[in-house]
């Protein structure tokens, strides 16, 4: 199978390429000069060398795929909103545009439940959930994902070409320091976790979100679909915290969040005044943080197959020995 990897040099897009690779894909990526690109380019992958600002690029890289997965984001890092908005909307928009050109068979793109905001007590969260109606109070990252989401629907709905979205909780695995929590913070061998033991924690292991993505690539039809993803919708901070106790040998403190909500309350104007991205520490987001956010994911689940194959206590010691 022919395909293209945006993002290919990134944590996902690395480890989705060593596995399309394994099982004898062709595989092209886009990715700026790095050494990360060079590495996998000597391992069998063509690279086309640019970002998502450059269309011609984009143009050669979906040239003959069947598959394209858009994992190319920017999540992080010192960048006004115009910069968010450009990369991860505007460059989602080229990438369906020119997929579409193409005749790509399937776009697979990789969103985040980022898009979701405040949620009623007790209600799952699902594919039919509406996206987070106030995101100008929500940091950059979100507030360009709700609007590139939004236009993956878009394309879905009005062309031919088949989108399959994703939107996966927090995916860790080797390479990656082990999460702590939504509002927490690790020293040394202890945790501090702003939270209840009971308030879920949505996590994805990195090898079973990449097994996700083979799935929905592989439906034949030709059908738009949108997919919550998430290894285990009961898991709660406490049971991954007593895991990670017991591999990792840490010792996790609880504490109530509200103290957090309100000092993001009362400094909030100030951090207008001295953060350009004033909406990572706003008062919605920090409570949506804080709330128990229950995620439903038995779409995925029932129409692909799809269960992890890698359970929370083995993913745990997979990242610590830095082995897929």
């Amino acid at each position: 199978m022919r395909v293209c990897v945006t993002g290919g040099t990134g944590f996902v897009g690395r480890a989705l390429v060593r596995r399309l690779l394994a099982e004898g894909a062709q595989v092209r990526i886009l990715a700026r000069p790095s050494p990360g690109a060079d590495e996998l380019e000597a391992k069998g992958a063509e690279i086309v060398r640019g970002d998502l600002s450059d269309s011609a690029a984009i143009e050669r890289a979906v040239e003959g795929a069947e598959v394209v997965y858009h994992t190319a984001a920017k999540v992080e890092g010192p960048a006004s909103r115009d910069q968010f908005i450009e990369t991860n909307v505007g460059g989602t928009e080229r990438v369906l545009a020119a997929s579409l050109r193409a005749r790509v068979r399937r776009v697979v793109y990789l969103s985040s439940i980022a898009v979701y905001g405040l949620t009623e007590a007790d209600a799952a969260i699902n594919e039919g959930t509406p996206f987070d109606d106030v995101p100008e109070e929500r940091d950059f990252y979100a507030q360009s994902k709700i609007r590139a989401d939004r236009l993956a629907m878009k394309f879905g709905e009005n062309s031919e070409m088949a989108i399959t979205i994703l939107r996966p909780g927090i995916v860790y695995g080797p390479g990656k320091p082990l999460p702590t929590a939504l509002l927490g913070a690790r020293l040394g061998k202890l945790d501090f976790v702003f939270g209840r033991p009971e308030q879920p924690f949505p996590l994805n292991y990195i090898e079973n979100l990449i097994d996700t993505m083979s799935l929905v690539a592989q439906a034949a039809d030709r059908e738009s679909r949108q997919f919550v993803v998430i290894d285990d919708e009961a898991l709660t901070l406490g049971q991954y915290h007593g895991a990670r106790a017991k591999v990792q040998k840490t010792r996790t403190l609880f504490f109530p969040s509200w103290p957090v909500v309100l000092s993001a309350t009362c400094a909030g104007p100030v951090t207008k005044l001295v953060s350009a991205d004033a909406g990572a520490f706003s008062r919605r987001q920090i409570t949506r943080a804080a709330q128990d956010r229950w995620y439903d994911a038995r779409r995925i689940r029932e129409q692909t197959g799809w269960t992890p194959k890698v359970p929370l206590r083995e993913a745990i010691e997979r990242t610590l020995r830095g082995t897929p």
